[in-house]
């Protein structure tokens, strides 16, 4: 049976940054990290950095899409 996470999505997401990556990357574009995980929920596309409250709350520092939770 595949992890929760897996069913059906189109992406992986980096533990480290959590930014989604394509399923068959090895290594996110974001941070270069190599610790991707299937097993992840919810997206939040951000696209201004510095005007997103969202975007400081999760610590992103990159435009993309990343996801909210990520095991």
């Amino acid at each position: 049976m595949a992890p929760r996470g897996a069913r059906g999505k189109p992406f992986r997401a980096c533990r480290k940054c959590k930014s989604l990556i394509p399923k068959n990357a090895v290594r996110c574009p974001v941070c270069g990290s190599t610790d991707i995980s299937d097993d992840w929920d919810g997206i939040v596309i951000v696209i201004d950095v510095e005007k997103s409250e969202i975007a400081k709350k999760l610590e992103i520092t990159k435009p993309g899409r990343y996801a909210i939770k990520v095991r």
